[in-house]
């Protein structure tokens, strides 16, 4: 599971873009801890000893910038269909919590949801091995992400690159998915 002393935390313009985007409040960060929900300000988060790969995420939205770590199969959700196979191998755990967060959006534990991914291979490879066509945004600015610490510490000489992935409101996904572009132009280039 994840080190809470050896995560980053998100970048203030993206989270103060999300909550705009969210009409002022984030419901719900499921990966966070106690210094970045003091950036996130989210109502309810939930920090690495809570894993909230186990949680239920009822809420109206959400942000999520997954832990960067990898997960052993142990580790790992089980599956939630009936027939789906368990495929017995480590992963990234930010390819596992895009698919616990695509599935749990399927479930409606969440109306709409914001995802930030810094691994190119989720955000290009496995979005497409798992037929994630959602909203997306490739920030134009390397994020200037923060230690996980009391300080907040900038990370220096970051060579991430920030996709900003959208699970639309199903309410009237046309006008949820023309207001993301509006929002997450001013950040990057947007895909629809």
């Amino acid at each position: 599971m994840v080190l809470s002393s050896k995560d980053f935390v998100s970048p203030a313009e993206l989270v103060a873009t999300t909550a705009a985007f969210f009409g002022g409040q984030i419901e719900l960060d499921p990966a966070s801890s106690k210094h970045a929900n003091t950036i996130v300000q989210a109502e309810k988060y939930f920090t690495w000893e809570d894993n909230g790969l186990k949680q239920s995420w009822k809420a109206n939205n959400i942000y999520l910038y997954p832990p960067r770590d990898i997960l052993l199969k142990h580790e790992q959700p089980k599956p939630t269909k009936l027939f789906q196979v368990n495929h017995q191998f480590k992963k990234s755990s930010q390819r596992v919590w895009l698919e616990l967060a695509y599935d749990k959006w399927l479930r409606d534990e969440f109306n709409e949801g914001i995802l930030f991914i810094t691994s190119v291979e989720v955000a290009l490879i496995v979005t497409q091995k798992i037929q994630f066509d959602f909203p997306m945004c490739v920030l134009k600015d390397k994020p200037q992400l923060f230690v996980d610490n009391e300080k907040l510490d900038k990370v220096k000489n970051t060579k991430v690159i920030g996709f900003v992935y959208y699970l639309p409101s199903k309410n009237n996904i046309e006008n949820s998915i023309k207001n993301f572009y509006e929002f997450y132009s001013t950040l990057g280039r947007v895909y629809t």
